[in-house]
């Protein structure tokens, strides 16, 4: 099963309802900062099934043209990579 945001009337839905901005407690009118970003990235990165693949495929559709896609993307491969170093030291 694969839940990744994959189209334009996917990605249109789940921020319709605000996702992104409920998860650093923003309501739908206001803007995310890249502060946001920054929580927003490690977040998600430390989330896992099926919430986590929802919120990638929401980021990764925002696309490089964004500017806060890089500061999310940024922030979430590093949380997640440090993860993963954690993991591996043992």
């Amino acid at each position: 099963m694969n839940l990744a945001i994959t189209k334009f009337s996917d990605f249109y839905l789940a921020e319709k309802k605000g996702d992104l901005k409920k998860l650093v407690g923003k309501d739908e009118d206001e803007e995310l900062s890249d502060t946001d970003a920054k929580k927003i990235g490690i977040k998600v990165a430390n989330m896992e099934g099926s919430d986590k693949k929802k919120y990638v495929g929401i980021i990764n559709f925002l696309g490089a043209s964004c500017g806060l896609y890089n500061q999310l993307w940024k922030s979430y491969t590093k949380t997640r990579d440090a993860k993963k170093d954690n993991e591996k030291n043992k």
